[in-house]
């Protein structure tokens, strides 16, 4: 099955009616596989929306930490809402918290790795064991094999490494990336240490030498700790400042603070600023759980970030419009959202809480969504911002409750058995089409399923998207010409914007991308249109660098202009 390098929006600049999105439950895991029947699962994580054999199937990585024995699976779509296991890996060591995944091309050779931190226990007989565990990718078009496969189907490491960590030192990778960091052309592992004996910490490393599956080995390019308390369960990049330089945020469970780096050339990071504890004075210890993102949600060319904040006020900060990130004072911080707390059908009020945060677009509507996973409310939710106005505001964003535990449950049980679930502490990730059917996943894992109360509870939930329906412009204002606008950003890496306007008697509309020799390589619109403006993203992941012309075409004419990608 072929798949599109595109991800396609469409929407009304001008104000506009949007309904909520519409979520439905498409699969579901009800037994972990290699574990007791009915067993709790204490998943921990998923990572998902890749295609690491690239046979046009999407993936989801997700696993257990705290078992007494715990693995880490790959599920792969294999038709419209089907979804097998196809590889997987039980950590040799036993752990003492959640463990870290990142796919991507850590040693540069072309093929994809699966990289695992593992928060190994140190002991007498094991003092310093590998934290980190790499798997390369066999190459094999749609062969599900990364690592060293062994004579009965299992697979180790292509390599461990525990970056010359000292011996009988507590050190828990969590947060883990893997991109060109510092722009010198090859990627870096970037690691967030949750905690340990040298504190939170946050590590960068390349490697050297070759591939891992040969001669290649780990350096460390920058290492930064510090012993303060709490947890350090968010690191993330970006360019918060849109200086063509990447940022990178390390979000501590303590108090809210912030810590604040920046690579200004290749190998070379500073530690620029630092937001401390700023709720101590109310006594609230936010910090976020992968609750950190960077993005431009508004499509003003200018990036935002969210935090997702872990304590049971259930509250959402921005912090926008940042010309130097050095710059950022408490001042910039502002709550602009808070969900209310669960009502369970018994009447009890379930605690608060986020875990986890993604922002993308499941409607396929042009209107960006934070995705949050919740702690101990039972539900996900699906934050999206209505295209116009202050993000800051919190009546430019529309709530909707994409899944809801208890509700579930009640509708089987009865309302008092389904205030008697554990519970949740959901996480969960969003993927484009993994299945081939042309709607938008997000898949997320139950840390504490209770089957004892409620036989179907699952371990892994995929939901579906629908795609946005009723659009209806506001807007008196008809254009009188067709307007190609300067796409943005541009340069642009590796999405960009592309604004038009068509006037009335149109027609059918149709706007391209073609390369340089004027090889058409993707079609955005397609369609008979009525007069109004609007735009499209254009996301040019899988094409290299380099210019590429786009023309918009209709009986009003047709026009042309340029765009630069650049990696």
């Amino acid at each position: 099955m072929k798949k599109s390098i595109l991800f396609i929006f469409l929407l009304f600049l001008t104000t506009s009616v949007f309904s909520q999105t519409v979520w439905n439950e498409v699969w579901n895991m009800q037994q972990m596989p290699f574990q007791p029947e009915n067993v709790g699962s204490e998943f921990a994580k998923v990572i998902a929306g890749f295609d690491t054999d690239e046979d046009g199937w999407g993936e989801f990585i997700c696993g257990t930490s705290d078992m007494d024995s715990n693995y880490v699976y790959m599920y792969e779509a294999t038709g419209d809402n089907t979804y097998e296991l196809v590889w997987s890996y039980k950590f040799p060591i036993p752990g003492n918290s959640w463990f870290g995944v990142a796919v991507g091309d850590a040693d540069n050779n072309g093929k994809v790795d699966i990289v695992l931190g593992w928060p190994s226990i140190v002991s007498a007989e094991s003092p310093n064991p590998p934290r980190v565990f790499t798997f390369e990718w066999s190459g094999v078009q749609g062969e599900n094999k990364y690592g060293r496969e062994q004579g009965d189907g299992t697979f180790k490491p292509t390599s461990e490494t525990h970056f010359n960590v000292p011996d009988n030192t507590d050190w828990r990778p969590y947060s883990m990336l893997i991109e060109d960091v510092d722009k010198d052309g090859t990627n870096e592992l970037i690691v967030g240490v949750r905690a340990g004996g040298r504190g939170r910490e946050v590590l960068i490393a390349s490697v050297v030498g070759g591939d891992l599956s040969a001669f290649g080995q780990w350096i460390v390019e920058y290492n930064f700790q510090n012993t303060e308390g709490g947890s350090n369960f968010s690191t993330i990049t970006g360019d918060l400042d849109n200086d063509g330089n990447t940022d990178i945020f390390e979000m501590v469970w303590n108090m809210f603070t912030l810590r604040i780096f920046e690579s200004t050339g290749p190998d070379t990071y500073e530690h620029v600023n630092d937001l401390e504890q700023l709720y101590a004075s109310q006594g609230i210890d936010y910090g976020a759980v992968d609750g950190v993102r960077i993005a431009d949600v508004n499509g003003d060319g200018k990036n935002e970030l969210f935090i997702a904040g872990t304590e049971p006020e259930s509250t959402l900060f921005i912090i926008q419009n940042i010309s130097d990130i050095s710059a950022i004072t408490a001042a910039d911080v502002v709550e602009f959202y808070h969900i209310p707390k669960k009502i369970k059908p018994s009447g009890n009020v379930a605690d608060g809480k986020f875990r986890n945060m993604v922002i993308a677009d499941p409607d396929q509507d042009g209107n960006l969504s934070l995705l949050i996973a919740g702690e101990r409310n039972g539900q996900i939710f699906d934050l999206e911002y209505q295209g116009q106005g202050d993000m800051a505001d919190s009546t430019n964003w529309e709530l909707t409750v994409a899944y809801d535990a208890y509700d579930l449950a009640a509708a089987e049980l009865g309302p008092d058995s389904a205030s008697f679930l554990t519970p949740r502490l959901y996480y969960g990730n969003a993927a484009v089409d993994m299945d081939g059917d042309g709607l938008s996943e997000y898949v997320f894992v139950n840390y504490s399923t209770d089957k004892d109360v409620w036989s179907n509870d699952s371990y892994v939930v995929v939901l579906e998207a629908d795609r946005a329906t009723g659009v209806e412009s506001t807007d008196k204002l008809i254009p009188e010409t067709m307007v190609l606008s300067q796409n943005y950003p541009n340069p642009f890496n590796p999405t960009t914007v592309i604004a038009f306007s068509v006037p009335q008697n149109s027609g059918h509309v149709t706007l391209s991308v073609y390369d340089i020799l004027g090889r058409e390589i993707a079609t955005l619109v397609d369609d008979e249109m009525t007069a109004g403006n609007y735009k499209v993203q254009f996301d040019a992941s899988n094409l290299p660098s380099g210019i590429y012309m786009y023309r918009l075409s209709s009986n009003a004419g047709s026009t042309t202009m340029k765009m630069i990608l650049q990696k």
